[in-house]
């Protein structure tokens, strides 16, 4: 019979009890929620905060876990491409601990305003993102809870791309850059960078749209009103009746 080696890993950590697992997932959203609001690696939906691929990677980090791409594959529908999936694994220490498969049709967001080659480098791009996030998501949403964020990446709820900015829109023509919205900014913006490319820390904030004056509408002329036809006197009795002599001859 052949001998059979049994490799031992030094580098395997022991099993952690519940309660070293909570203490150290604690740890790990404290400094989270620190890095994301400085950051701004979020989106805001209503009263509710989701995160974006950045912050998956910084828990991926946290855990000394990175995310690989397997493959990007077309999505085809009667003979026509409508789209790409991407598969992608976590790995820990060489090791798969997770992975995902999620799709970017065109009809996303990421994919809006885009045609040609350049859409289908989009759906390739998003495709990967949003399996990225999907991926960290399904091992590590538990941090994301206990730091105050939702466990649905920011990807999936608003079909947008978050690593690649939006240049058929918020666009800056000054500074030839795309202005981008992120945490807690109330309005779309971009840093100032020199000529070297260091930032000045000042801001560039977009303007407002110009609103349309309302129109005015034109006075409808009032209806005149009917004249009113005053009712015919009665004929009197002596009318009706001649008084006696009158008429006769």
């Amino acid at each position: 019979m052949p001998d059979t080696d049994l490799t031992i890993r030094d580098n395997v950590l022991p099993m952690l009890s519940p309660s070293e697992v909570v203490a150290n997932a604690t740890i790990q959203a404290t400094l989270l929620m620190d890095i994301v609001e400085k950051t701004g690696c979020f989106q805001q939906i209503r009263d509710k905060k989701y995160l974006q691929v950045e912050a998956w990677e910084t828990i991926g980090a946290f855990n000394r876990t990175h995310a690989e791409t397997e493959f990007i594959t077309a999505i085809v529908q009667d003979d026509q491409t409508i789209g790409y999936q991407a598969k992608v694994q976590l790995f820990k220490d060489g090791m798969v601990t997770g992975g995902a498969i999620m799709p970017c049709y065109f009809t996303e967001n990421a994919c809006r305003g885009k045609e040609g080659d350049a859409k289908h480098k989009a759906s390739m791009s998003a495709a990967q993102t949003f399996a990225t996030s999907k991926a960290y998501r399904m091992n590590f949403s538990y941090v994301a809870i206990l730091a105050g964020y939702s466990p649905t990446p920011a990807e999936e709820m608003t079909g947008e791309d978050s690593t690649v900015p939006d240049y058929t829109k918020h666009w800056c023509k000054e500074h030839k850059t795309a202005y981008f919205k992120k945490g807690n900014m109330k309005s779309y913006a971009h840093p100032i960078t020199d000529a070297q490319g260091n930032k000045t820390g000042d801001w560039c904030n977009e303007p407002e749209p110009k609103k349309e004056a309302p129109t005015k509408k034109e006075p409808t002329a009032a209806a005149k009103p009917e004249p009113k036809t005053e009712p015919e006197p009665e004929a009197t009795e002596a009318v009706l009746h001649p008084a006696e002599g009158e008429g006769e001859a």
